[in-house]
């Protein structure tokens, strides 16, 4: 393809397809439908092209139960078929809602600003490796996808790729088609058995399509993005303990020590 797009994001399912954009270095920042699960895609799309109006309203969620990976709440929102579960604390959706709907109102605001500023945009539709997962939209089903995201949004070029699980064909063997103009077709075996899908294949297979996207970033967010990678790179949480972590890594004598106090007793 060797295409170089203004935007890229993902359209799901769940965090695989937003793992995967960020691997390839094509996603530089938090989107709306990454982390969101069940919905199928003619539901995502219809949340995208009404530009996600009462798509949280508290009514409409459901309580499933919680979460036994993380301990939050597994909440069902039955007007969009979409299953949150790593959005809501644990018990009543009153204790976190305003949060959340807070933190999407962020997402939002920035993936269309994106798109309205735009001319180039890649839509990306990976299919979980995991058994039980949504069905497989059909070709016809990407093809209006992407035509619908394009009819809502004239102002830019919409391109569309779908990720296609299939056991029998390797990453040296997988399959690239273009069934229609703007849709690109992968399939191959990208499962993986601890990961459900395994992100270095599928970014690796986006990376092979010569597909860049430019750095929309602020300065103010890159740095930020920056500072959360070293935090998490030394494992703390503040500025001052990623100043003492490396402080600690760069001194001989520190090096080993955890009881060091220099503020306020943040180790």
């Amino acid at each position: 393809m060797n295409e170089k797009y203004d935007l890229a994001f993902s359209i799901g399912q769940a965090c695989a397809c937003s793992t995967t954009l960020r691997a390839a270095r094509l996603q530089f920042a938090s989107f709306p439908f990454d982390w969101l699960s069940r919905a199928s895609l003619k539901e995502r799309v219809a949340v995208l092209v009404q530009r996600f109006d009462h798509w949280l309203d508290k009514d409409d969620f459901i309580y499933e139960g919680i979460n036994p990976e993380n301990g939050m709440g597994t909440f069902l929102n039955r007007r969009t078929g979409f299953k949150h579960l790593h959005d809501f604390a644990d018990g009543p959706i009153e204790q976190s809602h305003a949060e959340v709907v807070a933190k999407y109102a962020r997402r939002e605001k920035r993936l269309l600003g994106l798109i309205a500023k735009s001319n180039r945009v890649l839509v990306v539709y990976l299919d979980r490796a995991r058994p039980g997962g949504n069905p497989r939209p059909t070709t016809d089903e990407i093809i209006k996808a992407r035509d619908d995201i394009a009819a809502a949004f004239p102002n830019a070029t919409f391109d569309m790729i779908h990720f296609i699980m299939d056991r029998d064909i390797p990453y040296d063997k997988r399959i690239v088609t273009n069934p229609a103009e703007g849709v690109t077709e992968i399939r191959f075996d990208y499962h993986n058995d601890m990961t459900d899908v395994s992100h270095t294949l599928t970014s690796k297979a986006l990376l092979a399509l010569g597909i860049s996207v430019k750095d929309y970033r602020t300065d103010e967010e890159r740095k930020a993005h920056k500072l959360r990678n070293q935090m998490k790179k030394y494992g703390v949480e503040t500025r001052w303990g990623l100043f003492w972590a490396k402080l600690r890594a760069k001194v001989p004598f520190l090096r080993g020590r955890s009881n060091i106090t220099p503020v306020n007793g943040e180790q």
